[in-house]
């Protein structure tokens, strides 16, 4: 029993980290990096000339971001999914044994 809270306990952690902060430490985080993200490119696109942005990298788009996020959320799954069935095949492994035994 000691070791299955341990292992949910750890699992907890993984989504919690997976998933980042919660949404408004994310905007307290997100907010002045943000503004002063768009300052910077307001700077640079009212002094910079049209051979100067075809030299900047690609940016991505919404969707590619949201892709991005989708495919995080899916290797998060995965993984508590390949946990899980740990824990199930070593359930099962030390009922057979104790099965055995007894």
């Amino acid at each position: 029993m000691r070791v299955l809270s341990v292992v949910l306990s750890v699992l907890a952690v993984l989504v919690m980290s997976a998933t980042g902060p919660a949404p408004e430490a994310r905007a307290a985080v997100d907010g002045p990096v943000l503004a002063h993200a768009l300052a910077q490119d307001s700077e640079e696109s009212s002094s910079s000339s049209s051979s100067e942005t075809a030299e900047e990298g690609p940016e991505l788009d919404p969707q590619t971001e949201a892709e991005a996020q989708k495919n995080r959320s899916r290797i998060v799954v995965g993984i508590i999914a390949a946990a899980l069935l740990g824990i199930v095949a070593w359930g099962r492994y030390l009922r057979s044994k104790k099965a055995k035994s007894g």
